[in-house]
């Protein structure tokens, strides 16, 4: 068997961060060969994957990635066993380069995401995956992506909540260039971001509601003043005011404005559009959160 020298397991422990003792196996096992150590170390990875299959990944992390030009963003969420490798600096990176490679190829899904090399790096998401498994020794997983790519006017921006297993991306467009004013708009879109993720719309608008959804909730406000011996004018009004509430709490524009609860998102909106001279809308949010 080949000596292995300990400075020799050192390199490969500070290339890969996996523990002095697997380093040390996989170069024995390797007789020396530093690739092919580093080639066994992956599939240990792809190994112990397999075995823990079964397991749940309740803890997780999300992060997002944006282009220089701000047209182009993405958001992934990564599911692992357990908070504290979720907020290991090795999960980190992985997440961070798994959406920059979402962003700037575009894959069709997660299977097609992870055969994609990484940006400025050789690896495929996949490898690189088991790279990290190899270390962490939990079942992690690429559980969603999403991705926006604005088509003219307009920017896309990502807010990541403190702890990071909460992330919102806003898309919003102009009815007419708008760029001298693009601080304005990414500052506005972050702030919609924090909305989405502390107040947690279903919508946009009242428009793209399931409409299953509010007949079953105007059926409940029905079914609450049953008996109530009202007018049925006086009923329907009601009604009606139960409804608006209900569009307040899942309706993003018309939910109250976090950084001011005297006006709704959607008043908000207009008084900036009027400010830079432009209409801003809404085009698309998406929201990840670990566990729901």
């Amino acid at each position: 068997m080949t000596k292995i020298s300990m400075d020799l397991v050192k390199q490969l422990r500070d290339q890969t961060q996996i523990g002095m003792m697997d380093c040390k196996k996989a170069l024995e096992e390797a007789n020396g060969d530093f690739e092919k150590a580093i080639e066994l170390l992956r599939k240990k990875g792809a190994s112990v994957a397999a075995k823990r299959a079964d397991n749940e990944t309740n803890n997780g992390r999300v992060e997002g990635f944006i282009s220089n030009d701000f047209k182009t963003g993405a958001l992934v969420e990564v599911g692992c066993e357990t908070d504290f490798s979720a907020n290991t600096d090795t999960m980190k990176d992985f997440v961070l380069s798994a959406a920059a490679v979402v962003a700037e190829k575009n894959p069709a899904d997660i299977p097609a995401l992870m055969e994609l090399k990484q940006i400025n790096n050789p690896l495929t998401l996949q490898e690189a995956l088991n790279e990290v498994i190899a270390k962490i020794c939990e079942k992690i997983k690429i559980s969603r992506i999403a991705r926006f790519s604005v088509a003219q006017q307009g920017v896309v921006n990502v807010y990541i909540h403190p702890g990071s297993t909460v992330g919102v991306m806003v898309e919003l467009a102009t009815d007419k260039d708008a760029s001298a004013h693009r601080d304005t708009l990414l500052a506005t879109a972050k702030d919609l971001c924090m909305q989405a993720a502390v107040t947690k719309p279903l919508c946009i608008e009242a428009s793209q509601l399931d409409q299953t959804l509010v007949e079953k909730e105007r059926t409940l406000a029905r079914e609450q003043l049953a008996g109530s011996n009202k007018p049925a004018q006086i009923i329907e009004k009601i009604i009606d005011g139960k409804m608006n509430k209900f569009y307040e709490e899942v309706c993003m524009l018309n939910q109250v404005f976090i950084k001011n609860d005297k006006v709704t998102v959607k008043a908000h909106l207009d008084e900036v559009s009027k400010k830079i001279g432009a209409q801003i809308t809404v085009v698309n949010f998406i929201r990840f959160a670990i566990g729901r």
